[in-house]
C-alpha cells in the first residue's frame, strides 16, 4: 500500500464511536439480516435483511438495490471494514444489508454503497430518497463494479438528477477523506500509466458523496466468483474505503 498507517488517537476513535452507535447503530433487541454469503446478505423484500447477528452498538451498511432491473452489487469487499475496526474503536457489522433505494428502510443506514455494471435509471421515487438521505446527512459511496464505464455515466446522470445544484469535484489526494486512519500517497492501479481520479459532492460543506468510476470495490477480495475483474480498480481501495467510512462518522 503506498500510503501509512496514521497515529490514531483512542479517544477520538471511542468517541467516534460513541458518537456512530448514538445516531445510527442498532438497538438492543432489534432485528438484523440473516447471512447468506460472503459479501451480501440475503434480505425478504425491498425493506432490507432481516437478522445478522449485528451487535448492538455496531454500524450497518447498506448495499442499495436499484433501478428498474434492481441492480446490486455482489462483488464489493468487505475487507475495510475489518481493516476499520482493526485500527480503530468503531465497531461495523461485516454483513452488508441489501436495501432498496426505494424503501424506508434505507433511511436506518448512516453509510451507504452503489455499485454495479451497466446502464441504469433510477425513478422519481429514488432520486427523491436518495436526496433526502444524503441531504439528512447520510454518505454514499458509488464506485463503477470493474471499471465499467456504463455504469458510471449513468451514476454521473443520476447525481445531477439528485443534485443539479452541486456538481461533483476532484478531491485531491490532500484532502482529509484520504487522511483520517491511513495517509494514502497514491491510488494504485493496475494501469499505472493512467490517471486514477475520485470525485466527490459537498453538501452545505461537508462532502457527502463519493464516486470512483475505476471502483473501489476490491473484487479480488469479494469472494467467490469475484477474482477476475477486467477493470482498473484501485488497488488499495481497503485502505481508501476505511478511511472514506471514518471521515463519514467523525461528520
Amino acid at each position: 500500500m503506498m500510503g501509512t498507517r496514521r497515529a490514531w488517537s483512542g479517544r477520538l476513535a471511542g468517541a467516534m464511536g460513541l458518537m456512530a452507535a448514538a445516531c445510527w447503530a442498532v438497538a438492543e433487541g432489534d432485528a438484523g439480516a440473516p447471512a447468506a454469503s460472503d459479501v451480501i446478505a440475503t434480505d425478504a423484500g425491498d425493506g432490507g435483511t432481516g437478522d445478522s447477528g449485528a451487535r448492538a452498538g455496531e454500524i450497518r451498511v447498506a448495499m442499495l438495490r436499484y433501478g428498474g432491473d434492481r441492480k446490486t452489487g455482489v462483488c464489493f469487499a468487505d475487507t475495510f471494514i475489518r481493516t476499520l475496526e482493526h485500527e480503530t474503536d468503531i465497531k461495523v457489522d461485516r454483513e452488508f444489508a441489501e436495501v432498496g433505494l426505494d424503501h424506508s428502510t434505507f433511511f436506518d443506514y448512516p453509510f451507504a454503497i452503489m455499485t454495479g455494471e451497466g446502464r441504469f435509471t433510477l425513478s422519481a421515487e429514488e432520486i427523491a430518497n436518495l436526496r433526502r438521505y444524503i441531504a439528512g446527512g447520510g454518505f454514499l459511496l458509488a464506485s463503477a463494479g470493474c471499471s465499467n464505464s456504463k455504469w458510471a455515466e449513468s451514476m454521473r446522470d443520476e447525481l445531477t438528477r439528485v443534485f443539479p445544484e452541486s456538481d461533483l469535484m476532484e478531491l485531491p489526494l490532500e484532502h482529509d477523506v484520504f487522511h483520517t486512519v491511513f495517509d494514502i500517497m497514491e491510488f494504485e492501479s493496475k494501469k499505472r500509466r493512467r490517471t486514477i481520479r475520485i470525485e466527490g459532492i459537498e453538501i452545505d460543506g461537508r462532502l457527502a458523496v463519493v464516486f470512483s468510476p475505476e471502483g473501489l470495490n476490491d473484487t479480488k477480495n469479494a469472494g467467490e466468483g469475484c477474482c477476475c475483474c477486467g477493470g482498473n480498480e484501485i488497488l488499495n481501495a481497503r485502505y481508501v474505503n476505511a478511511n472514506i467510512m471514518a471521515y463519514a462518522l467523525m461528520r
